[in-house]
């Protein structure tokens, strides 16, 4: 029998099937986590392993993606009038544009796994590219000569999406205010006030209506219920914990799906922000409730393992906003943006209310700035949304920082770095350059006048 001889081109067979295999598997049964060329954006690091969801089956064209992008995002920039729209693009006037840039497609400005190149917002393109289009603004604009499309972006300036609270016309519109409003004032939330209006002839529930089973009931919990504003709303035990004829006792069992019947708005919103977006319906079969163990920012250790639902921040039991507002963000958070806040301005505000020195519409407390109190008509409710105006962060200055402030103490708020990691802690001169250039845009109307 003759002696088979081991070649040198036989372990570059057993290299490639053991390669192929793994490879394979990671594909099919893994994470995928080895196919990932590097890490996401910081908007996107929740979300990196439901690769599927922005890329199709790895076989899809480019629109499978640009339908990705905008499955999320679209609805967004609809609501605050996206300057750059890709209808803006279509127009066939505009249509020598896209020979320099292709803005009809998301991944034109925003590449994924392409930290080397990532700037703010998730922006790939050199800070530069409004060039590409506005070559001629210096010559449209003299108090533009002597800018640089590098600065274009600057705080105070212009956001590529978003210009709701930076249009020349809203600028010159809030030029001369002061510092500090002389009534600031929070909208005062309205659900239960409106339940009650609706509802006048239903009495609360007492202690003996509790539905609980007798083998659950828990005196101290019972006695926390009835005094909510649950028990005021006539929701009973049942109502959150009997789910599929299985009787749901731990706040763990509990999910978003036990609030949703009563809290639609805020629970469509909580999906779209950092707190519940691994939950949204496209990705929940995916990925697990996000967790601050996932999160990039610092945060206290001893909060790792806890998970994020509606439960994380409001007991169902004694539903607290005023704990919810502050105490509960800082129960997990730990930057120093975060654990600066008792000790800013704006957290003494927050002592004095619960001390009883101020009235609760000028306090500030963390949900008052990233989970806003929306007003349409006379009902308002909590944006859950911490993306709606988290960045960029001049979309705070309408639905938050106007409430209190003035729009050129605001800009110069935002525009410092050091200043929001003190929490705002320090003094500010109430100036910004932007206004100079408004300024001066109203003295050149005049004098045309």
């Amino acid at each position: 029998m003759k002696n088979y001889t081991f070649r040198f081109w036989h372990y570059g067979l057993i290299i490639t099937a053991l390669l192929s295999g793994f490879l394979g598997y990671n594909l099919w049964l893994g994470d995928k986590r080895v196919f990932i060329s590097g890490p996401p954006t910081h908007g996107h690091h929740q979300i990196e392993m439901a690769c599927t969801s922005c890329h199709g089956d790895g076989f899809s064209d480019a629109s499978v993606m640009q339908n990705a992008c905008e499955s999320c995002h679209l609805e967004a920039l609809n609501k605050f009038s996206d300057t750059h729209p890709k209808s803006k693009f279509t127009d066939p006037r505009n249509a020598e544009l896209l020979s320099h840039l292709d803005a009809t497609q998301c991944v034109s400005c925003h590449r994924e796994h392409k930290p080397e190149i990532t700037r703010a917002y998730g922006v790939t393109l050199a800070k530069d590219f409004c060039a590409h289009c506005h070559q001629d603004i210096a010559e449209e604009r003299d108090s533009h000569k002597e800018f640089g499309f590098e600065t274009c972006t600057n705080s105070g300036c212009h956001n590529y999406h978003d210009n709701t609270a930076l249009y020349e016309n809203f600028l010159r519109k809030h030029a001369n205010e002061p510092a500090l409003n002389k009534k600031p004032k929070i909208p005062a939330l309205t659900g239960l006030v409106e339940w009650n209006k609706k509802n006048k002839q239903t009495p609360p529930l007492q202690l003996q209506d509790a539905d609980a089973p007798a083998a659950y009931k828990d005196e101290n919990i019972v006695n926390q219920w009835a005094l909510s504003h649950h028990a005021t709303a006539n929701v009973n035990c049942s109502q959150c914990h009997a789910q599929n004829d299985n009787w749901q006792i731990t706040s763990t069992a509990l999910t978003i799906d036990s609030c949703i019947e009563c809290h639609i708005k805020q629970n469509e919103s909580f999906k779209e922000g950092k707190h519940g977006m691994r939950l949204a319906d496209k990705l929940s079969k995916k990925l697990s409730p996000m967790s601050p163990a996932l999160a990039t920012l610092p945060m206290h250790q001893d909060a790792m393992s806890q998970i994020n639902t509606c439960v994380s921040c409001h007991d169902p039991h004694q539903p607290d906003l005023t704990f919810a507002a502050a105490d509960a963000c800082l129960g997990c958070h730990q930057d120093e943006h975060s654990t600066n806040f008792y000790s800013s301005k704006h957290g003494q505000l927050w002592r004095d209310s619960q001390n009883g020195l101020l009235p609760a519409e000028q306090a500030v407390s963390c949900a008052t700035c990233h989970m806003p109190r929306l007003k349409k008509g006379k009902k308002v409710h909590a944006e859950h949304n911490q993306n709606a105006n988290l960045q960029p962060n001049s979309k705070m200055i309408r639905s938050v920082c106007s409430n209190c402030h003035g729009v050129e103490f605001t800009l110069e708020a935002l525009a410092s770095d050091e200043q929001i990691q003190s929490n705002f802690s320090n003094s500010l001169e109430g100036h910004h350059s932007s206004m100079d250039l408004v300024r001066d845009r109203i003295e050149q109307r005049k004098k045309k006048q």
